[in-house]
């Protein structure tokens, strides 16, 4: 009785979905001519043979009853008319039908030069960074060594953060002006050692931006441009962010790639990246966008309060906790090494 009962709500749920779609076939399809001069001919039919026929066979006789005829004539010329609308409305709808032909070809050409464009694009900022160069760092190495260098220059001065009693009274909302003039000089320092260890390579950041602004700008206005800026978002990788955030942080020229990041969305992608909390407060204070600090989610999906009673219960048992694993290729790796060291020994 239950599965008659899921069959049957199953079929009400598939002829609901079904009759609106017939209903729409049906009204637009050219059912209704032909049904139309069938309904002529009956009527035809019928009311003339209703006409009796002349008893005597006169000319007068004849003519009263071609005479009679005279309704069928005028609905004949209605028909006549009527055909004439007919025909036009068909002609309508076939330009309609012509019109949304061609707007639907007009989309399609230009989403796939949209299309073409920006993977064009995209391919250009590839190669780019592949050629960019200092000394016998190239690509992304080259990135990895400013973002490496500035963060080692900021921490040797000390501007990596606030003070313990500056966070406090920053977290409490109790700064004194004196203060603020301490959180001045971080910024200024910072500002100073960002512009000049990041480096910026000026061709691979104007390609950046002709990127972005093509994504954002070049788009037709029918096309939803989110799948393809998580594509191109997916190709930047976690220190290109960053790279860009501290070049559109320390460079005040750049206005325009500050202006990008912030309506493609980029700095939601910014945001996941390993960036100072100090420098995402220098960039709301002095360019207004705020990056929101993204909590990582855990490598393994236990509570730290399960994890520690789990251990305990291993250790308990007789065995050794372990938290952390060594990959396979490396343990192999330093085996061999400890072993042709040991050779090398004998």
């Amino acid at each position: 009785m239950r599965g008659f009962k899921k069959a049957l709500s199953r079929g009400g749920r598939w002829f609901k979905l079904q009759l609106p779609k017939a209903l729409s076939r049906l009204v637009d399809g050219f059912w209704w001519p032909p049904v139309a001069l069938v309904a002529v001919a009956v009527y035809w039919f019928s009311v003339a043979s209703g006409i009796p026929m002349p008893g005597d066979e006169t000319v007068e006789k004849y003519g009263v009853y071609g005479d009679s005829f005279g309704r069928l004539t005028s609905l004949f010329t209605a028909l006549g008319f009527g055909g004439l609308i007919i025909t036009l409305l068909l002609q309508q709808r076939q330009i309609r039908a012509q019109e949304k032909a061609a707007e639907r070809n007009r989309q399609k050409d230009e989403k796939d030069r949209y299309e073409e464009v920006l993977f064009r694009l995209l391919a250009i900022y590839h190669e780019t960074l592949i050629e960019v160069r200092v000394g016998e760092k190239t690509g992304r190495d080259v990135i990895k060594l400013a973002l490496d260098s500035v963060d080692v220059a900021v921490v040797e001065d000390g501007v990596n953060g606030l003070p313990k009693d500056l966070q406090g009274r920053w977290d409490s909302g109790t700064l004194t002006d004196a203060d603020r003039q301490r959180i001045d000089y971080l910024h200024l320092r910072n500002f100073k050692i960002v512009g000049t260890e990041i480096n910026p390579q000026a061709r691979l950041v104007d390609t950046f931006e002709v990127l972005l602004a093509h994504l954002l700008s070049g788009a037709p206005d029918h096309l939803l441009i989110h799948a393809y800026r998580d594509l191109v978002f997916a190709q930047i990788t976690f220190l290109e962010c960053r790279y860009f955030f501290l070049v559109a942080l320390s460079r005040p020229s750049r206005a325009r790639l500050r202006d990008l990041i912030a309506k493609t969305g980029f700095l939601d992608r910014i945001s996941r990246s390993q960036t100072h909390q100090l420098h995402r407060d220098m960039y709301k204070e002095y360019w207004g966008q705020a990056l929101e600090r993204r909590e990582t989610p855990p490598s393994v999906p236990m509570s730290s309060g399960r994890i520690k009673r789990a251990l305990r219960a291993h250790k308990a048992a007789g065995g050794v906790p372990k938290t952390t694993y060594t990959p396979l290729g490396v343990r192999r790796s330093q085996a061999a090494s400890k072993a042709d060291a040991a050779d090398a020994s004998e």
